[in-house]
């Protein structure tokens, strides 16, 4: 995206460009031709001229000066140092044109190799009218050096300072243009990067959630398919569980799109949902599950909790699947902020360094990481798995923790106060 320059001489002031050139050109006019001292034809001829030298300005000038291509700017002073003589010979007052010409060739003509030039051959042809009115003398010669090369001098001066002017609004609006295109590509980096993490988001409580929940309505379907030919009545509590399990996952499926706590949080304790998980995961598989809870935390569910009942419903849904286990212990932990979750099961174990591909592993790394905790898996061929997660209190807790001491303190000094009898 194109950044026009914030002090543009050409284009933001494009009306005190027309005002500038009106200003000189109509006193000029009206000058001329109340100058009764030269013939009706010559001041006719001069104000043709001028005319000339004014539509030269309209049809030119706007394009030189918005385009930015020196090419019109040039073209347009080649036919003023050609016309400008001839208004000079007429009427030597149109030498104050030259008041509204300078400024625009150093806006029209970006090169000073080809500004110079231009500017010499205007003052030379106005010294030149003089020198031819007035005759060679002292006189004359001081007034050229009066009338033609100190403002010819200053002319330059201002011109070098417009120019700097310019130069350095056209590096901030580059620099501008180059802000404007790095911003764009920020913003895009940054929706790209929140899709990203929202998909990511996504694939883990789907992963974590309805997959899980898929998996056991399966395994439930395939069981009572099987004790359906053989045992009515025990396939018929079985469907019984298949129905519970389908009920769960839809809530939970409900509670993801509307992106709120899990199931088995909602109106719970981290704590209560863990027995929850445990007993689901004992009446879907038969393996007995083990839950112990040292230390206490109360507040309503926060990411913390949501990451720990994941990596919990993870850890388990991995034992039934892969691990063969006939017991698993859960243990959660929480001493002074930190909170620790373990898994372990008595299965068949597995090499941690020879796990490829898999969503499970990584993604209950991947919610620790994002929390600044932690995540290990211990296991062995033979020798089962424990799964431990350690997560870091929040700033909430840090900063109830921080603040219990003196809450103890004024709760033991208004005890005292309250037994102290009066005296």
């Amino acid at each position: 995206m194109a950044v026009r320059s914030t002090v543009d001489f050409g284009y933001r002031y494009r009306v005190g460009w027309h005002v500038l050139v009106g200003a000189v050109a109509i006193p000029l006019a009206i000058a001329i031709a109340a100058d009764v001292t030269v013939a009706l034809g010559q001041r006719l001829l001069a104000l043709g001229t001028l005319a000339v030298i004014v539509a030269c300005y309209a049809l030119v000038a706007p394009r030189a000066m918005e385009n930015r291509d020196e090419r019109w700017g040039a073209a347009y002073f080649a036919v003023l140092a050609v016309v400008f003589p001839l208004l000079l010979a007429i009427a030597p007052i149109g030498g104050a044109l030259l008041f509204a010409l300078c400024p625009q060739l150093f806006v029209m003509v970006a090169r000073w190799r080809v500004r110079l030039p231009l500017l010499l051959i205007l003052y030379a042809e106005l010294a030149w009218a003089m020198v031819a009115r007035a005759g060679v003398s002292r006189y004359t010669l001081a007034m050229v050096g009066v009338t033609v090369l100190v403002p010819m001098t200053v002319t330059i001066l201002v011109g070098a300072y417009l120019t700097g002017i310019r130069e350095q609004n056209r590096k901030r609006a580059a620099l501008i243009e180059e802000l404007t295109r790095t911003r764009a590509a920020l913003e895009r980096a940054g929706h790209e990067a929140g899709v990203h993490a929202e998909r990511e988001r996504l694939a883990a409580e789907i992963h974590d959630t309805l997959a899980q929940g898929f998996t056991s309505i399966l395994m439930l379907a395939q069981v009572a398919r099987t004790t359906l030919l053989r045992d009515p009545t025990a396939a018929d509590g079985q469907l019984d569980i298949l129905e519970k399990t389908a009920r769960e996952n839809l809530a939970e499926a409900r509670s993801l799109i509307a992106a709120s706590a899990p199931v088995d949080l909602t109106g719970r304790g981290l704590a209560d949902a863990l027995d929850r998980l445990a007993a689901r995961h004992t009446r879907d598989t038969g393996t007995r599950v083990e839950v112990s809870i040292v230390g206490e935390r109360s507040g309503a569910p926060t990411g913390t909790d949501i990451a720990l009942l994941r990596t919990a419903q993870e850890a388990l849904a991995n034992v039934g699947k892969h691990a063969a286990a006939t017991a698993v212990r859960m243990e959660l932990r929480h001493d002074s902020g930190l909170m620790a979750l373990a898994v372990t099961d008595d299965g068949q174990g597995f090499d941690p360094a020879a796990v490829r591909g898999g969503y499970g592993l990584l993604g209950m790394r991947t919610r620790a990481s994002s929390l600044g905790g932690t995540c290990t898996v211990r296991s062995a061929p033979g020798q089962g798995t424990t799964v431990r997660v350690e997560l870091p209190p929040t700033p909430a807790e840090q900063a109830a923790h921080s603040l219990q001491p003196v809450l103890d303190l004024s709760s033991t000094r208004s005890t005292t106060e309250r037994a102290e009898p009066p005296r």
